[in-house]
């Protein structure tokens, strides 16, 4: 008589083994696909907070600057505008007189100011920053902003030599740059 081959039986207790395995195998593959996406969100996250920090170390610098040369009086408000790039032009046909600030970029030059300090328009991690503004009367308007597209607009109101703060805005700019393969990101 000839033996019978040996068959495999897959018994219950294998067969709900199997299942946990690859039920596991497949929320691994999840959690780290998730995790991996949360990572992302969080890198984009704490660029933009260390940029909008940024953003707002140069407007308090600019604003201390202004607030130091309305202190000092004697037209130093005049001179930290000119440290600061801002160019006179001639008298308006109102009689208001107009500044305006070229656009510049500094990429962690000291400036030349009286206490030797970094210029205003320097951004912490030494990255440029450019800068715009114009005066007119007593408004001062300064748009400071960075390549990643975020920007702070400043507007200033000078009065009796003491300034109030009519703007402070940190905006950024929307890039659509994803090429939308991501539709999932949790």
């Amino acid at each position: 008589m000839a033996k019978p081959h040996g068959s495999v039986r897959i018994g219950p207790i294998s067969l709900f083994t199997l299942i946990i395995v690859l039920c596991l195998a497949v929320l691994t593959v999840l959690s780290v696909t998730t995790s991996l996406a949360e990572l992302s969100t969080t890198e984009r996250q704490a660029a933009t907070t260390t940029e909008t920090y940024q953003l707002e170390a140069v407007g308090q610098q600019f604003v201390a600057d202004v607030d130091a040369a309305l202190t000092r009086g004697d037209g130093a408000l005049n001179e930290v505008l000119a440290d600061h790039g801002v160019q006179e032009q001639s008298s308006s046909t109102d009689g208001s007189e107009e500044l305006v600030i070229e656009d510049d970029t500094v990429t962690g030059e000291p400036a030349g100011g009286d206490l030797g300090r970094p210029s205003a328009t320097e951004a912490a991690d030494g990255s440029p920053v450019t800068f715009s503004g114009t005066r007119d009367g007593d408004l001062i308007s300064v748009t400071f902003s960075m390549e990643s597209g975020r920007t702070l607009a400043i507007v200033l109101r000078i009065q009796n030599d003491t300034y109030t703060i009519e703007q402070w805005k940190v905006t950024t700019e929307w890039t659509d740059d994803g090429t939308g393969e991501n539709l999932w990101l949790g």
